[in-house]
This record gives C-alpha cells, sequence and structure tokens, in this order.
C-alpha cells in the first residue's frame, strides 16, 4: 500500500521493512532491529533464558500477517528450526500484537525496539532466542530521481542520527 502511495506521489517517502527490489524505487538501508520474543510477564518461557526454539511449538503463536517481509524473517526461521507452529492470530500492527501477548493470547517474535517500553514497564517479558539472534531490517524509499527532495534527505539524515534512541538492543538478561 504505502510502496504504491509512493508510486503515484501521494508520499515522497515511506520507513519499510526490507527487501524491496524495484527499478523505479531508491532504497535506502535505515534500521536494522533485533527481535526478540514477547511474553506476558511471568510466562513460562521467560525461565529458560535464552529460549530454546523448540519451546515455541507449546504455545499460540501471534505474528504478523502472510506475505510481509517481517513475517517472511520469521517463516524462514520457524523452517530452519523444523518449528511446527501454531498461529492464534496474524496482524500488521504490532500494536494489536503486544495487547494480546500481554493479556496471555499468546507469544510473538518482534523487533526489541517496538517492545522495549512495554519491557521496562513489566507489560511485556522478553528473551533472545537460543540458536541465533534474529534481524529485520528496514530502510528509507523514494523514487528514483536526479534530484532528492531536501525535506527527503533531510528526514532521512535527521533520523540518522536520531536512531540510537528507538529501542536499543535488548538488556543481556534476554
Amino acid at each position: 500500500v504505502l510502496l504504491e502511495r509512493v508510486r503515484r506521489h501521494e508520499l515522497d517517502l515511506a520507513l519499510l521493512t526490507l527487501p524491496i527490489v524495484a527499478d523505479d524505487l531508491q532504497v535506502v538501508p535505515a534500521l536494522k532491529e533485533e527481535m526478540v520474543l514477547v511474553t506476558a510477564p511471568g510466562h513460562p518461557l521467560m525461565r529458560e533464558r535464552p529460549v530454546a526454539p523448540k519451546s515455541l511449538s507449546r504455545f499460540p503463536l501471534i505474528t504478523y500477517e502472510s506475505g510481509s517481509n517481517t513475517r517472511r524473517v520469521l517463516d524462514e526461521f520457524f523452517v530452519e528450526e523444523q518449528l511446527p507452529v501454531r498461529i492464534a492470530m496474524e496482524t500488521e500492527n504490532v500494536e494489536i500484537i503486544k495487547a494480546m501477548v500481554g493479556n496471555g493470547l499468546g507469544v510473538s517474535i518482534v523487533p526489541f525496539a517496538a517492545a522495549a517500553k512495554d519491557v521496562r514497564a513489566k507489560r511485556l517479558a522478553c528473551a533472545r532466542l537460543k540458536s541465533r539472534r534474529l534481524y529485520r531490517e528496514t530502510g528509507w524509499v523514494h523514487l528514483k530521481s536526479d534530484y532528492v527532495p531536501r525535506a527527503v534527505s533531510e528526514v532521512m539524515r535527521v533520523f540518522d542520527l536520531m536512531k540510537d534512541r528507538f529501542g536499543g538492543a535488548p538488556p543481556r538478561s534476554a
């Protein structure tokens, strides 16, 4: 949807999950976010930090919509780990994912930056996965052109200066 709005000149710039490959678009990597397991506080999975991937199969999963680039990262992980998953809910809205997880309806894997405030406020708990770290990369996308509007370049510049404030890395105890 956002890509089409950029192509129709309704948006000058979009921050989207990569990869995006298109001849008419300029893609500038912006942020590489570590993804972590999130649960309700006190969830049994939080006793085995870092969490073994096979343990995920015991609980319903609340995840991103099928077809999204973030979901693709997770699906590849599930295939590589040969994990049977029980998907309870799919949505593209991370706030809905966090609310459902916080209410004990399942577990999820989200970018730490999206859950950092909730983890610090003890509304959610988080843990790294034992086998490896998962990452989602986002990037700025705008139409290719010999001229990049100053507003576009300034937004990207300011974001780059501020990106270290966006949640950071999970705590070592995760």
